[in-house]
């Protein structure tokens, strides 16, 4: 059985990524063994590989997954200590796992069963965030891609969709949409195992029929239709995928629920950015936002409930952010809202991978604060509305108009009506906020302040009005604005664009 035919089309972007940055591979990270350790692993549960199969050779395995030889033996050797594979040298490694027919069934309903809180919502998030970026990733299509496309489109099984989409979100260019769709995809299982079809939901002439009619709406150009293809179709499987798991949760006793979650950090030490993030929040908008300096180490590590270590670790970032300064005998100087800062360390490598995430979350945003904003505006209750109305009109008064772009992102995150949203900018709020210390190390910010002091009172008279349709619009009209001026400020600081938008540390496939 051919390996991994679902992942190649990934992995071409994660080889384009190192031509153009000069790299023969990923680096060999435990994170990205995980990965492989998982995909694997799903396929071996879903029956995708049966007992007997031979898997690739290491090296075909490293040349499909772009990355290091010790990064797929650890995954391999994890497969092998479990009892999944056997692996010797000189030697096919050959896959040891079997199970019946009724023990295939029974983890496939445990599987979806255990997801069954979390699926439609899922769905209905992740359609705010790719349909848009789908949409756009078509329109760059040349003749070439959607010939590719139409070969997909002719048998259309479940890799052959998985690719279609994967394919075209890759024409957008930014790794971090890429990691959240491969997250998403592990998370609802579907296009990573050919499962019986009794207990399956899946079409192949339905889905043949709708690609195809998809391409020939973006041939025509007819963008809208192409939009609204999108939606019906997604919208189409939420329906199926809820009918059959409303008939497994009617046979059998639903298990503990398990959340979907983003793993975003996957390659870097979670505890220390996430920390990080945390600190950085409370500068700009929590207990620290109104002090000058933080707390001791061993007082921040307390509250925190980490070492010492940790904390100077985070502090560390936080300094080659230009979030705060460390002064010698006194403390870390912190730079909150208005103050000018420190310029980044631009020459740091984890600045400008946190930069690059900075980025990409913000385009990301650009492409979904408008649906995701609408929707939290029209389910706010109407205490909570007025409290953002008065949260704005306080940034006005105090002249931090700023802070009115971040005061969105949070609501999105603590009170979208879907929980997959939340999930989703609560990481893309935590990333955005990395970018901050550009705007404070600007020598002229006047038309930036201009742009949020406009956005401050549209938004604040557009939600008196409860007027949400348009509140959104402006919410969108206010990220295109920033964008530019931040994405050409990072270029001049000498982040060159295949860092900003083909940087691969988050993007294994």
């Amino acid at each position: 059985m051919a390996s991994g035919n679902l992942l190649m089309k990934m992995i071409e972007y994660s080889k384009i990524i190192n031509k153009r940055r000069g790299e023969g591979h990923l680096k060999n990270d435990s994170q990205f063994s995980k990965l492989i350790y998982e995909y694997f692993l799903i396929r071996f549960r879903f029956n995708y590989y049966k007992y007997g199969d031979i898997l690739p050779t290491i090296d075909k395995l490293c040349q499909e997954f772009g990355v290091g030889a010790q990064t797929v033996k650890a995954a391999l050797r994890r497969l092998r200590d479990e009892g999944y594979i056997s692996m010797q040298s000189g030697q096919f490694t050959k896959v040891l796992f079997r199970q019946t027919k009724e023990e295939l069934a029974a983890f496939i309903r445990l599987y979806y069963s255990g997801r069954r809180a979390a699926f439609s919502d899922l769905y209905k998030s992740s359609e705010l965030v790719f349909v848009p970026m789908l949409t756009e990733g078509l329109r760059r299509m040349d003749e070439k891609d959607l010939a590719y496309l139409e070969q997909l489109s002719i048998c259309a099984d479940m890799d052959d969709l998985f690719h279609f989409y994967s394919y075209t979100l890759q024409k957008v260019e930014n790794p971090l949409t890429i990691n959240l769709f491969l997250e998403v995809s592990l998370f609802l299982g579907f296009p990573f195992g050919k499962m019986e079809t009794d207990l399956l939901f899946y079409d192949n002439t339905i889905v043949s029929q709708r690609l195809q009619t998809l391409l020939a709406q973006v041939r025509a150009q007819d963008w809208d239709s192409v939009h609204q293809s999108l939606l019906s179709y997604q919208r189409s499987d939420v329906s199926l995928a809820s009918t059959y798991l409303d008939q497994l949760a009617r046979r059998f006793p639903a298990p503990e629920q398990t959340p979907f979650v983003w793993r975003v950090y996957r390659d870097r030490p979670q505890l220390c950015y996430s920390l990080a993030v945390r600190i950085m929040h409370e500068i700009y908008m929590g207990e620290y936002r109104e002090t000058e300096f933080l707390p001791s180490y061993e007082k921040m590590a307390e509250k925190y409930d980490v070492s010492v270590s940790t904390m100077r670790r985070t502090v560390r970032v936080l300094n080659q952010a230009g979030v705060a300064e460390s002064v010698n005998g006194i403390g870390t100087r912190i730079f909150t809202v208005g103050k000018r800062c420190n310029e980044p360390d631009f020459d740091c490598p984890a600045v400008r991978r946190n930069l690059a995430l900075f980025a990409q979350s913000f385009e990301m945003i650009i492409y979904s604060c408008r649906e995701a904003s609408y929707s939290m505006f029209s389910s706010l209750s109407k205490e909570v509305l007025s409290d953002l109305i008065r949260q704005l009109e306080e940034y006005k008064n105090t002249g931090k108009y700023e802070l009115s772009t971040w005061q969105v992102l949070i609501c999105i995150a603590k009170y979208s009506p879907f929980k997959g949203v939340r999930e989703i900018y609560s990481k893309v709020y935590g990333l955005f906020l990395w970018g901050y210390p550009l705007k404070g190390s600007f020598k002229e910010t006047s038309r930036l302040d201009r742009i949020s002091e406009q956005f401050n009172e549209n938004l604040t008279e557009g939600l008196k009005r409860k007027d949400y349709c348009r509140c959104s619009a402006i919410v969108e009209d206010l990220f295109k604005k920033q964008f530019p001026v931040s994405e050409d400020y990072l270029q001049k600081c000498g982040l060159r664009p295949e860092e900003l938008w083909l940087s691969h540390p988050i993007c294994l496939f």
